[in-house]
């Protein structure tokens, strides 16, 4: 695949922050799922890429990572909160 799935999964990884950031938990679990197909097609095409093409498929990467990074400041804290509340929850008898 070309540098253009790789640019697909960079603007997934763009909503999922402006999800994040919304909250929108739902969306957001959606979009990831989309991501990890798109990420499981790339890893099985084998295609050779120009230097000019790795070298654009690693900034993309590099962005991808950093926008990873800042989601996660905005799911951590929320899942950690939710863990609180289910752990008050009476065990199912």
């Amino acid at each position: 695949m070309s540098v253009a799935g790789y640019t697909t999964l960079l603007e997934l990884s763009r909503q999922m922050l402006e999800q994040a950031k919304q909250q929108a938990w739902e969306p957001l679990a959606m979009a990831q799922e989309q991501r990890a197909t798109l990420i499981a097609r790339l890893s099985l095409a084998n295609q050779a890429m120009t230097p000019a093409e790795q070298a654009s498929v690693a900034q993309i990467i590099r962005e991808i990572q950093g926008l990873d990074r800042e989601v996660m400041e905005y799911v951590t804290p929320w899942r950690e909160d939710v863990a609180k509340l289910l752990s008050r929850l009476a065990p199912l008898s």
